[in-house]
Protein backbone atom coordinates (compact mmCIF):
# COMPACT_ATOMS: atom_id res chain seq x y z
CA UNK A 1 0.00 0.00 0.00
CA UNK A 2 1.41 3.37 -1.03
CA UNK A 3 1.09 6.14 1.54
CA UNK A 4 0.75 9.81 0.69
CA UNK A 5 2.66 12.61 2.42
CA UNK A 6 -0.24 13.57 4.70
CA UNK A 7 -0.71 10.01 5.93
CA UNK A 8 3.02 9.55 6.54
CA UNK A 9 3.16 12.78 8.55
CA UNK A 10 0.11 11.70 10.53
CA UNK A 11 1.84 8.43 11.42
CA UNK A 12 5.00 10.33 12.41
CA UNK A 13 3.00 12.66 14.65
CA UNK A 14 1.26 9.72 16.32
CA UNK A 15 4.66 8.22 17.13
CA UNK A 16 6.12 11.52 18.39
CA UNK A 17 3.03 12.34 20.46
CA UNK A 18 3.60 9.22 22.57
CA UNK A 19 7.15 10.32 23.43
CA UNK A 20 6.87 13.97 24.50
CA UNK A 21 4.87 16.32 26.68
CA UNK A 22 1.52 17.32 25.10
CA UNK A 23 2.34 21.06 25.27
CA UNK A 24 5.69 20.50 23.55
CA UNK A 25 3.97 18.49 20.84
CA UNK A 26 1.36 21.20 20.30
CA UNK A 27 4.03 23.91 20.15
CA UNK A 28 6.67 22.23 18.01
CA UNK A 29 5.03 19.54 15.88
CA UNK A 30 1.40 20.45 15.30
CA UNK A 31 2.24 23.56 13.17
CA UNK A 32 4.40 21.55 10.74
CA UNK A 33 2.85 20.94 7.31
CA UNK A 34 3.78 17.96 5.11
CA UNK A 35 4.48 19.03 1.52
CA UNK A 36 5.51 15.95 -0.41
CA UNK A 37 6.79 12.42 -0.20
CA UNK A 38 9.46 11.46 -2.71
CA UNK A 39 10.55 7.84 -2.39
CA UNK A 40 11.26 7.63 1.33
CA UNK A 41 11.91 11.35 1.97
CA UNK A 42 9.17 13.45 3.54
CA UNK A 43 9.46 17.18 2.89
CA UNK A 44 7.87 19.38 5.52
CA UNK A 45 7.23 23.10 5.93
CA UNK A 46 7.79 24.84 9.24
CA UNK A 47 6.12 28.14 10.12
CA UNK A 48 9.32 30.13 10.73
CA UNK A 49 13.10 30.08 10.77
CA UNK A 50 12.87 29.69 14.56
CA UNK A 51 11.24 26.29 14.11
CA UNK A 52 13.83 25.32 11.51
CA UNK A 53 16.77 25.99 13.82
Amino acid sequence: MKLDHKRVWSLCKDFIKKSIDPMAFQTWFEPIVPLKLDSDVLTIQVPSLYFYE
